[in-house]
This record gives C-alpha cells, structure tokens and sequence, in this order.
C-alpha cells in the first residue's frame, strides 16, 4: 500500500481511452466479498475481555485521579498471563510512588519505562524510539504498549501536533501492536453529565475505541468506576471495576451506571432547599399539589421549581414521594414514600 495521493485525472483519463466494457456495471465484482472470503476473515481477538481488542488503538480517558492508572496497569498483568508483552510508559508518577510501581511492574512482569525518571531522558526520547523501531520491518502483534499519559506525550491541543503522534501509533497498529492511550478529561460534563476528551476533536476519529472511566469515590478512600464506551469498532462492553483502599482492582459481575448516580446525586445537591420545603409541606398535610405550592412559595421556592422536584422525585427506583390523582380537576395528591 503506497501513501501517495490519488490522481484521479490520470485514472478518468485512462478509463475514457479504454474499451467501452458489455456491463458497465461489471467491475463491481472485482471489488465484493463472497461469504467464503468474509469467513476467513478472523474475529476481533480481545486481549481484555470485553474491553481491549488485539491490534486496536484505543483511549481511555478519566478525569484526574479518576483511576484509569490503577485499572489499566492492573489489567497489564491480565494481558501478560495471556502471552502479550506489555510495555508500560508513565510519564506521570510522582518520585514517591514510582518505587511501588516498579517493584509491581517487576512481579507482574510488565516492561516498565519511566523517562522523566531517567537523568537526561524524555517523552519525546520514548517517541522517537518509537518511530525508529517502526520504520524497521518488526513484528509488533505480541506487543501491547500503555501510554500514561497521552498529553504527556504531544500537545493534545494541537492539532497537527496530536496527527503525527497517532499517526506514528496507528502505523504501529498496522505492524500488530495494541496501543492503549491514557488520556484526561475536561473539568465540565456534556449536557447528559458525561464526560469530555481534553484535547481535539479530531481524536474521537482517528481511533478504533474512545472510552471513558466514570469513577464514585467513597470515603474509606475505594472507588467505584465505570467503563462507558464512547466510540467503538468492536463488540466493547459497560463493565464496572471496584478498587479497593489498598488499590486493589475486581471487576464486578454486574455493570453499575456510576454516571447515572452521579448525576442524581448532583441534581439532589442542587434541588435540595425545594426538596426541603416540599417535605414540610407534605409533613404538614399540604399535600394538594396547589397547596405545596403555595406553601413552597411563602419559603422562597418558586412554582416552576417546585413543579419539576414534586414530578421528577415521585419516580425511579427510590422516589421521594407518592402521588395520586383526585376527581377534583384532576387534582394531584401527594405522600411521602
């Protein structure tokens, strides 16, 4: 395959002088699958089941602290258990946490490469290894290569700065290698509460999979977070992974939409005076939808905020309150769950 652009005047051009074929529609066939051929086509080979597929370039992104580090290098020992050799660069651990991890990394048996570690050595010193070792005609399918993180590598912002890196990666996939990209998200949610690439736009097409990790942090210092599928071209699956206090990572059998309670508890957060205010009047035997309004309003909440709080939290798995409908005008009645 040549990167040469196409010159599609030199194409038409012989077209036109050739003979004028019995089928113009003929040539098609040169170019259709038979379902002999689609059959010898291998299945996308998941290196981490349900989540990473062999051969693909793939980002996972989360917000600090999040705990993309902690699941993606556990899942590294996963990959070596499975025959992949996994080359792990961090560009971003702190001096007091790279002892730990690289005494894990030596157990587990994971290539561990800190360049900022090393006296006179970089990220870009890691790039441009990169890009030796794949202009030589190298076998990279046994290889999986961790990138912690991605902005630590170019300037994400940039875009011409961004294509060449993943141009290099992609050319990488081309030899076999499995390329995973750690990357971080914005401080704002979308509309919905999910969260953003920080970076350009352009990444979301220019990988197989962009997959964001969703994390509910507790007090006992453990987390709950959630694998969601952003962009895929394979079969990638929500999971839910809990890392212990002592970091330690299980996946859960069952998907939890940590994303979903975030954005409940954050609404609660913001709905919690008219919450307030509708309990007492409920407490208090207003329970007539008219009546808790008025008794809202008195305390400085308005209609059209009561309204929303007594409709959305009379439903869902947990709601706050009951209601009924009366023959009065369709009159609506209210109690407390």
């Amino acid at each position: 395959m040549t990167d040469k652009p196409i010159d599609l005047n030199t194409i038409v051009e012989r077209q036109l002088a050739a003979p004028e074929p019995p089928n113009p529609f003929e040539w098609m066939e040169d170019f259709t699958m038979s379902l002999e051929e689609a059959g010898e086509l291998s299945d996308p080979e998941f290196i981490v089941d349900g989540l990473i597929v062999a051969g693909h370039l793939v980002v996972v992104a989360a917000e600090p602290n999040g705990g993309k580090t902690t699941i993606i290098f556990a899942l590294s020992a996963d990959m070596v258990k499975r025959g992949y050799q996994v080359v792990y660069i961090n560009a971003d651990i702190s001096a007091g946490d790279a002892k730990d991890f690289i005494e894990t990394a030596h157990e587990r048996d994971i290539k561990l490469l800190l360049p900022d570690m090393k006296v006179g050595k970089s990220m870009g010193d890691i790039v441009s290894n990169l890009a030796r070792m794949n202009s030589a005609a190298v076998d990279l399918s046994n290889h999986v290569f961790v990138f912690d993180t991605f902005k630590k590598m170019c300037d994400v912002i940039n875009k011409r700065s961004a294509k060449l890196l993943l141009g290099l990666l992609r050319s990488m996939t081309a030899k076999g290698a499995t390329i995973i990209l750690l990357a971080h998200t914005n401080k704002y949610k979308d509309a919905d509460g999910k969260p953003i690439y920080e970076g350009t736009g352009d990444l979301r097409s220019d990988v197989d999979e962009l997959i964001y990790l969703i994390p509910e942090k507790h007090q006992d210092g453990s987390m709950t977070v959630s694998a969601e599928p952003d962009k895929t071209r394979a079969q990638i699956e929500k999971m839910t992974f809990s890392i212990s206090p002592d970091r330690q990572v299980t996946r859960l059998d069952e998907f939890e939409d940590v994303a979903q309670r975030r954005a409940l508890r954050l609404r609660m957060e913001l709905d919690q005076e008219a919450i307030e205010r509708i309990t007492e009047a409920i407490e208090a035997k207003h329970i007539k939808q008219c009546d808790i309004i008025e008794f809202c309003a008195e305390h400085g909440v308005s209609k059209r905020k009561v309204v929303a709080c007594l409709k959305h939290y009379a439903g869902g798995e947990s709601p706050l309150w009951k209601v009924e409908r009366g023959f009065e005008r369709n009159a609506k009645f209210y109690q407390l769950a």
